[in-house]
Order: structure tokens, then C-alpha cells, then sequence
């Protein structure tokens, strides 16, 4: 399976401005004033991380919340609910959580040991971050449940926040540890200051081996130590004469 993490971002935007820049191999992350082009940039750093990657399981677009496509307008859950349900339930193509709690079923002995720990260490995660609000996620066998005061509730009572959050980590927990490109925008938009300060931390602990790109507009967002990832769009762009 080929693989190469990005080494330089080389591109145009609206055939107006070009931007380059040299890109972190663990995490870059993206700021930007309104209209400064940094979504249209994810897109084409996306494009990029097709080109570099044989399979595209290996790349990660998580879009801001207000742009998530619905999967099934019949539907009365929104898109954010349903992109979730999609990643935890679906068992046609995965990856989803339930697919890959099933396929443990073939897997041999140490590679089922590996991917229960890895399981019980995402779950221990979530939990660790809906504490607050008095609420816990239970995975078994091919049952999902979220727990809220010794009831079971459906996925659809959580907040936007608690739902992105699950949504983003579930979908890096899926990469099983892989060489990756996970690409985020905006993540910020509905999640609590002090989620969105553990955010990458959180991320990388995921998924060390992933690169990672995240447009921003929140100081909390690279507040953790990651300051020197930072890449601001007014340095790397430049008008085209």
C-alpha cells in the first residue's frame, strides 16, 4: 500500500493567489481571517493526499459542522447524526466501529487482544471527555450505546458538541494506527473550550502515525504546545501578477 506524507503545498486559489508553504509531517495547522481561503485550501490539500496515498481509507476529511452532507434526506436525523450513525453502524463497507468490532471475529489471537485494548482505550477517551456531563459511551460485541444517568439514550440526544467530537475521534480510531492523512475544518465550531484545547493531543494519541491538517479560527484549538504548527494564510499567499 503506497504511501508519502506531504512535504510542500504548491497550489493556486481561485486563480487569483498562490500559496505555498512547507508542510509539518505530524500536524499543520491552518488560520486564517474569514474569506482568507483556508476551507478552499483543505480542498486542495485533499486532492493532494489522494494523489499520495493507493487507498483512499487512508484519508480523512471531517468538513465543519454546517457542512456535513445529509446521507439520507428521508431521514429526520440531521447530517451530523447520521454521518455518525453511518461510521458507528455501518456493516456494507466500513469503516465503521461495528465492522471493525466484527472483524475481530476472523482476526488471529494477538491481533484480536490488540484491537479489544484499542477499543477499550477509545472508549476510555470519550468517557474521559463526557464526564462532565454525566454521560458514558458502552461499546459490546455489535452493540453501541451511549449512557446517560443508568439510561440508555439514543445517539440523537447528544449535543452537537459531544456528537462532533464522538464523530472526529471515531473516524481517526478507525485508521487502526495507519499511515494517514486526516484533514479537519473548522472542528472548533460547536465543541467546549476545554475539548477544543485537548483536541489535537487527543488526536495524535489516536493516531501518531497520521499527518494531520486543521483549519482554525480558535486560539484554543493549538493552545496545547502546538503554536509552532501554526501556518497563517497571509504569510503563504501571495497575489498572482
Amino acid at each position: 500500500m503506497s504511501y508519502s506524507k506531504i512535504e510542500e503545498i504548491t497550489t493556486n486559489l481561485w486563480g487569483k493567489y498562490n500559496v505555498r508553504f512547507s508542510a509539518n509531517a505530524d500536524v499543520n495547522i491552518i488560520v486564517g481571517i474569514n474569506g482568507s481561503g483556508k476551507t478552499t485550501l483543505l480542498n486542495e490539500i485533499y486532492k493532494l493526499a489522494l494523489e499520495n496515498s493507493s487507498d483512499k481509507k487512508q484519508v480523512v476529511f471531517v468538513p465543519s459542522i454546517d457542512n456535513i452532507a445529509m446521507r439520507d434526506k428521508r431521514k429526520v436525523a440531521n447530517a451530523l447524526t447520521q454521518d455518525l450513525e453511518f461510521y458507528m453502524f455501518d456493516m456494507k463497507t466500513g469503516p465503521s466501529m461495528m465492522y471493525y468490532r466484527m472483524s475481530m471475529i476472523d482476526a488471529k489471537a494477538e491481533k484480536q487482544t490488540e484491537m479489544k485494548a484499542r477499543i477499550e482505550d477509545f472508549c476510555s477517551i470519550i468517557n474521559s471527555l463526557f464526564k462532565e456531563t454525566g454521560k458514558h459511551i458502552e461499546i459490546e460485541g455489535n452493540k453501541f450505546n451511549v449512557v446517560s444517568k443508568g439510561q440508555i439514550i439514543p445517539i440523537d440526544a447528544l449535543s452537537s458538541g459531544e456528537k462532533q467530537m464522538l464523530l472526529i475521534l471515531l473516524r481517526v480510531f478507525l485508521m487502526d494506527g495507519q499511515d494517514a492523512f486526516v484533514l479537519l475544518d473548522e472542528p472548533e465550531n460547536s465543541l467546549d473550550i476545554s475539548w477544543q484545547y485537548e483536541l489535537i493531543n487527543t488526536l495524535v494519541k489516536l493516531n501518531p502515525n497520521a499527518q494531520y491538517f486543521i483549519t482554525t479560527h480558535s486560539p484554543s484549538i493549538f493552545g496545547d504546545g502546538w503554536g509552532d504548527k501554526i501556518i497563517y494564510m497571509e504569510d503563504v499567499t501571495t497575489p498572482i501578477k
